[in-house]
C-alpha cells in the first residue's frame, strides 16, 4: 500500500532519520546506565550484552504502529439538549458516548466531527438551521477520549465570529484535545498542525466546502478553513516536507447521497496528487463508501467519503446509521510510513418515542428489543436491526478497500 514516488522516498528518509535518532537515544541511555566497574568486569560479554540490548531495542523500534479511529457528525439538535438536562438544571452529555467510549479510548488517536458550534449559553442554544450548542457537549467529547475535534463544517459560522471565538476559548479547558478547522488569527490559519505519536509524525488538515452562504467578517476569512485549492496545495506541500504521513479531514459532498459526487472525487484526486495519504469525510448525514485512489504521479490514498452522523435527532432511519472508520498506520525503514490495515464498523443512534434516551451503539450490540422502542418509527416506519444493517450493507457490501466489521 506504500507510495512509489519521490514524495514517498522523502517520507521514507524522514522515517529513517526518526528511527536512527530513537536508536541513538536508546544507545546513550543503555551506556549511561552501565557503571565503570560493571563495564570492565563484563567487557567481553558486556559488549555483546550492550549490542544485544541495542539490537533488541532496534527490533522494537523497527515498525512503529499507530491506530486512528474516526466517527462522523456530532449533530446536536434541540431534543439532545433537553435530554441532557439533569435535575439540578446542569447539562450532561456523557451518555451520548458511553456505549462507544471503549473504542475511542483504545485507539491511539480518536477523531469526531463537531458539526455544531459550541458558542455556549450566552449566545442562546439553538438547533436547525442556525445551530448553537452547549459547551458541555465538548466536555463530554473530551471525557469520552477524543483527541482530535474537527470544526470546519457548514455550520461553523452559524453564530458568526463570536460563536467561533467562544468555541476556541472553551477548548482551552482541554489542552489535550487538538481542534482543527477554526482559527484565532491569520497566523493560525497559515500553520499546519502536527501530532506525533508512537514515533510517527502526522500532519492533520481540516476543510469545509461550505458555510451555508454565511461569510466571515471582512479581513477575517481566516476564521474557518474553507476549501481553497491554493491553500490546500500549500498546506499539503508543507506537510510533505515535515511529516511522515498526512491525513486530510473533509466536510464535503451532497447531503443524503449514498455515493461520492463528482466534486468529492475530483478534490480527492487533487489532494492525493499533492501528498494526502488518508482522507476521511463527513457532511452528507449518511454513509458513503471508501476506496483507494492512485494518481498518475504515484500518489496513493485511502478515502472514506462519508462516515455519516455520529449522533442526531434526524427522522429517517438512514440518517441514524453511521460508521466508525479505523486505520492502522505503520512506519519502518524499509517501507516508510504506510496504511497497514483499514476497517469500518456500523453504528446506530437510538432515541425513544419522546425523543429522549439518546445513545449511540455499535450496530453489532444493538437489539431488536431496542429497535421496537425507537422513536424514529413515528416518522419513518418500524425499524429493526436488519433494516439498519441493510442501510450500511447497501453502501459497504461490495466495498473491497476496507474490512467491514459487523
Amino acid at each position: 500500500m506504500e507510495r512509489n514516488s519521490a514524495r514517498a522516498e522523502l517520507k521514507r528518509q524522514n522515517t529513517i532519520k526518526r528511527i536512527v535518532l530513537a536508536c541513538s537515544v536508546v544507545i546513550v541511555v543503555v551506556l549511561a546506565g552501565i557503571g565503570t566497574t560493571k563495564l570492565t568486569h563484563h567487557f567481553d560479554n558486556g559488549s555483546a550484552q550492550v549490542s544485544q540490548t541495542v539490537k533488541t531495542n532496534k527490533k522494537k523500534q523497527q515498525t512503529n504502529e499507530l491506530s486512528l479511529v474516526m466517527v462522523g457528525d456530532n449533530l446536536i439538535h434541540m431534543p439532545l439538549i433537553s435530554d441532557a438536562q439533569e435535575e439540578d438544571g446542569s447539562l450532561n452529555f456523557d451518555g451520548l458516548y458511553a456505549e462507544m467510549a471503549s473504542y475511542f479510548q483504545a485507539a491511539d488517536l480518536s477523531v469526531i466531527v463537531q458539526e455544531t458550534i459550541l458558542g455556549g449559553k450566552s449566545l442562546g442554544y439553538s438547533g436547525y438551521p442556525l445551530f448553537n450548542s452547549p459547551q458541555e457537549v465538548g466536555d463530554a467529547v473530551a471525557n469520552a477520549g477524543f483527541d482530535i475535534v474537527l470544526s470546519a463544517t457548514n455550520h461553523a459560522l452559524d453564530k458568526g465570529e463570536k460563536g467561533i471565538v467562544n468555541t476556541l476559548e472553551f477548548w482551552k479547558k482541554h489542552p489535550g484535545v487538538t481542534v482543527l478547522g477554526l482559527n484565532h488569527s491569520q497566523e493560525d490559519y497559515d500553520a499546519v498542525k502536527y501530532i506525533e505519536k508512537n514515533g510517527i509524525k502526522l500532519a492533520v488538515l481540516n476543510y469545509t466546502d461550505s458555510t451555508n452562504g454565511i461569510s466571515p467578517p471582512k479581513s477575517k476569512e481566516y476564521l474557518v478553513n474553507k476549501v481553497n485549492r491554493d491553500k490546500i496545495e500549500k498546506d499539503l506541500h508543507t506537510a510533505e516536507e515535515n511529516a511522515d504521513f498526512t491525513v486530510v479531514f473533509m466536510h464535503w459532498g451532497t447531503e443524503y447521497r449514498f455515493s461520492a459526487d463528482d466534486g468529492q472525487k475530483d478534490l480527492a484526486h487533487f489532494m492525493t496528487e499533492r501528498g494526502a495519504d488518508l482522507i476521511m469525510g463527513s457532511h452528507p448525514h449518511v454513509v458513503e463508501p471508501a476506496e483507494w485512489i492512485e494518481t498518475e504521479n504515484g500518489g496513493k490514498a485511502l478515502v472514506f467519503y462519508s462516515l455519516g452522523n455520529y449522533v442526531s435527532r434526524q427522522k429517517e432511519a438512514a440518517n441514524l446509521v453511521g460508521a466508525m472508520g479505523k486505520v492502522k498506520i505503520c512506519s519502518n525503514e524499509e517501507r516508510g510510513t504506510y496504511i497497514d490495515s483499514a476497517s469500518v464498523m456500523p453504528t446506530v443512534t437510538h432515541y425513544n418515542a419522546n425523543s429522549r434516551e439518546f445513545r449511540v451503539y455499535p450496530l453489532k450490540d444493538y437489539t431488536d428489543e431496542l429497535a421496537e422502542k425507537h422513536g424514529v418509527a413515528q416518522y419513518d416506519g418500524k425499524v429493526s436491526v436488519d433494516r439498519f444493517k441493510k442501510v450500511f450493507d447497501d453502501v459497504f457490501g461490495d466495498c473491497t478497500a476496507v474490512t467491514v466489521e459487523n
